[in-house]
């Protein structure tokens, strides 16, 4: 710890003059005293820079940049700046509970084993759904093929896995994802956990990254250094497949494709008994719920591909009432 820094809280702005004031005040609010707030400014062009300066606050450190590089260098310059033994992430158009930081430091201190640790989240701007994480390490490994094992913008690591481990954010990477490709990154020298206590509120709207852009296109970019990461065959039409059991679609689906999409399913079982990457049986339940969620999706777009489904299994009353019903309307529409 130096100088009474136990927490260094690191937040890249750019651009979000409307809503940073607001995240760093969350901060200075903490019930936690022992911590510094680092604001890296990726070269902002509105008043967000000036709205920091303006607080006069000996807490917050201010780190300009001239030219703009990205959020991961932003967020890799934060990293190496960071004083505490505890690196906090907060974005600059979120909010923090009072306890945050509290309630993560205390649980890090109590587990050694743990070096990340995140919370829930719950919606605002958009929505208001709270976000679902799992509590335990094997939750969190048992969807690593599926998305983020802790929620970025709630996580607090040790920062020796900065320090001791070399881990930054690639900052060759300009696309949405990049969290999720850090904290996949840290799985191979720590352990996760999720606090099941809603301590920040997510902000959705127009200024988020993922905003206006096509999901499906942005998941498959993703999976290539996903796949490359785990020794899986990551050629397109494997990860359109893996796209898919994310209910999203490179392209209409189609009888056979449904049909390639469940030995894709049996293929990573099969491959993660032997490789032995992921919890077993809470790896398999996650791929038969994906499996067996997809349904709706198909039966939305495509008759024949809900058909396929249906012949595979596992097959129900509810699923063949709704494939008519979405038929017929699907049929009455065209009349």
């Amino acid at each position: 710890m130096s100088d009474g820094v136990l927490v260094s809280v690191v937040m890249t702005l750019y651009n979000k003059g409307p809503f940073v004031e607001e995240a760093v005040r969350s901060i200075l609010n903490s019930t936690f005293t022992g911590f510094e707030l680092l604001v890296v400014d990726d070269a902002s062009t509105d008043e967000g820079p000036e709205l920091i300066h303006a607080l006069a606050d000996p807490r917050v450190r201010f780190l300009s940049h001239e030219v703009n590089t990205g959020r991961a260098a932003a967020a890799n310059r934060g990293f190496l700046a960071a004083r505490g033994s505890y690196i906090a992430i907060l974005d600059a158009d979120d909010v923090a509970h009072p306890e945050r930081l509290s309630r993560q430091v205390a649980y890090l201190e109590a587990h050694p084993e743990v070096g990340v640790v995140g919370c829930l989240a719950q919606q605002m701007g958009e929505g208001n759904k709270c976000s679902t994480s799992p509590p335990t390490d094997e939750g969190c490994r048992a969807k690593l093929l599926f998305g983020d094992p802790v929620l970025y913008q709630t996580c607090m690591f040790r920062r020796s896995l900065v320090t001791r481990h070399g881990a930054r954010c690639d900052e060759a990477w300009r696309f949405p994802g990049m969290d999720y490709l850090f904290l996949l990154g840290l799985s191979r020298f720590t352990r996760y956990a999720n606090l099941q206590e809603p301590l920040l509120l997510y902000r959705i709207g127009a200024q988020n990254m993922r905003h206006g852009r096509d999901p499906a296109q942005d998941r498959a970019r993703i999976y290539g250094p996903v796949f490359a990461y785990f020794g899986l065959p990551a050629d397109p039409e494997h990860i359109a497949l893996q796209v898919m059991l994310h209910n999203q679609f490179l392209q209409p689906p189609t009888f056979g494709q449904v049909r390639r999409l469940r030995a894709w399913c049996d293929h990573l079982v099969q491959w993660n008994r032997s490789a032995r990457e992921f919890p077993r049986e809470a790896f398999e339940r996650i791929v038969e719920h994906r499996w067996q969620r997809v349904f709706h999706h198909l039966a939305d777009r495509s008759f024949w591909a809900a058909v396929s489904h249906l012949l595979i299994g596992p097959r129900s009353w509810a699923s063949l009432h709704y494939l008519v019903r979405v038929s017929l309307r699907r049929w009455t529409g065209r009349r």
